[in-house]
């Protein structure tokens, strides 16, 4: 009986075992595609030219950059360093809500890696029913305790119109290559935003 007792116990704690290996399996196979270091929302901004009235920063988090990431379209062209003058991307129109996410990366740099860390940025823009309007942004990432942050990182985009009542809340991702394939610790994240003075010219 006692023999018999051992032997059922055995089984049992082999069970539990493979049990634990594959509960650990799938929060192994979870964790490598979205487990990635834990991080609040960090980000601090300044609205100097009233991006205020044409959107706000949703939310930030670490990635791993994929290729639908890498493939995304630039967000604007650059010329110049203290403001943003060149050609601006037109966010495509919204012909109903909820409308299609946005996918752009900042002009800096110009080609991310695959396979990198990156900080994805989304950002809530208003499309209105009339007067589209051009706004660029200057991204600072700090990363892994360094003393200085990342170059910044820069992008150019003009709202489009929509024939919503009301307009229409357009989501758009921004994706920033952190230039490593090892995750880092992001310490801050910092926007400006300048609304330009017209869709197709900034400032």
């Amino acid at each position: 009986m006692t023999s018999m007792k051992r032997k059922y116990r055995t089984i049992y704690l082999v069970t539990a075992a493979l049990m634990v290996a594959m509960v650990g399996g799938y929060a192994l196979a979870a964790t490598t595609t979205t487990g990635l270091p834990a991080q609040g929302s960090n980000i601090t901004g300044g609205q100097p030219g009233g991006f205020g009235t044409i959107g706000s920063v949703s939310s930030e988090q670490l990635v791993v950059l994929t290729a639908s990431m890498t493939g995304a379209q630039v967000a604007g062209t650059q010329i110049g360093t203290v403001a943003m003058v060149g050609t601006p991307y037109a966010i495509s129109k919204c012909a109903a809500t909820p409308c299609t996410p946005q996918y752009f990366r900042p002009v800096t740099p110009v080609t991310p890696g695959l396979g990198d860390y990156g900080e994805q940025i989304v950002l809530s823009i208003a499309q209105p029913t009339g007067g589209s309007q051009g706004f660029d942004f200057s991204i600072s990432i700090t990363i892994n305790g360094a003393a200085t942050p990342l170059p910044a990182f820069q992008g150019y985009l003009a709202t489009n119109t929509t024939a919503v009542a009301g307009g229409v809340t357009v989501p758009v991702y921004l994706f920033v290559d952190l230039g490593t394939m090892v995750a880092p610790v992001v310490n801050s994240v910092s926007m400006v935003f300048n609304t330009c003075s017209l869709p197709t010219a900034c400032p």
